[in-house]
């Protein structure tokens, strides 16, 4: 009983230190999974949907600006007939604007086909993969390998990949187009901005990093400690699991032998 309690916190302590470590190959392979023509698909799409929304801030600005040009036009001039204020032509502004945020809503809805497109095709694949190579895997596999591992695969990790990998990859790539179409606006406003963004850029790589390494500050301290936490937690539930579903396994395919004494 001690050796078999010793190998169980082997295999967990190893399962642990693998879950721990999340390589750069198992995103890529996700990616890959979504094919040829809709990973293309999902990137166009948010691109061309914050392009639009960009337009549509644009458009929004330069309608009241021209707007409000007109009226200090009028100021100046002493002009106090207001019905030359009121003919200031708002229809093509209007009629742009409505393009814009109709093309807008259209693109918002094919993003998230996109995305939940994405997430269901490479469910698929990723599932179908695995299910081959555990059917197709030598017998020593099984053997080495605790059966809870394997149902935890085919449970906790597919139902990730199911449900949150999709939301979480359509929060990245929406918060990083963010940054990137506020830094390409400002930028184009202020060219001055340019001169000023490589420093600031390497500035907060190193802040950050250096946060990361060593937190001096309470507030950061415990944000950073929450999302380790959280994590090492979701890592524990996961690999926790592993004995239990094997026990479950071993006590059904002993129930012959349980009935017969």
């Amino acid at each position: 009983e001690e050796v078999t309690e010793s190998d169980d916190e082997d295999n967990l302590s190893s399962v642990l230190h693998q879950r721990a470590k999340m390589p750069w190959r198992a995103c890529g392979k996700y990616l890959s999974a979504a094919g040829i023509l809709l990973l293309p698909l999902l990137v166009l799409s948010q691109l061309l949907k914050h392009t639009v929304m960009v337009a549509i801030d644009y458009c929004l600005a330069l309608w009241t600006e021209s707007a409000i040009s007109s009226r200090i036009e009028l100021e100046i001039r002493n002009c106090s007939d207001c019905t030359v204020y009121n003919d200031f032509d708002h229809s093509p502004y209007s009629k742009v604007f409505s393009i814009l945020c109709c093309l807008g809503i259209v693109l918002c809805l094919v993003t998230s086909i996109a995305v939940e497109w994405t997430g269901l095709k490479v469910t698929k694949k990723l599932h179908s993969s695995l299910l081959n190579k555990i059917i197709l895997a030598p017998m020593r596999f099984f053997e080495t390998t605790p059966l809870g591992s394997i149902l935890n695969r085919f449970s906790a990790d597919c139902n990730t990949i199911d449900q949150h990998i999709p939301a979480t990859l359509e929060c990245l790539s929406r918060s990083t187009l963010l940054c990137v179409s506020a830094l390409a606006v400002i930028s184009y406003v202020t060219p001055m901005f340019l001169i000023a963004l490589v420093p600031l850029a390497i500035m907060c790589y190193f802040i950050q990093k250096y946060f990361r390494n060593n937190c001096t500050t309470t507030l950061t301290f415990y944000k950073i400690l929450f999302i380790i936490l959280s994590r090492d937690l979701q890592q524990l539930d996961d690999s926790t699991q592993l004995p239990l579903l094997s026990h479950f396994s071993e006590t059904v395919e002993g129930l012959t032998t349980i009935r017969a004494f």
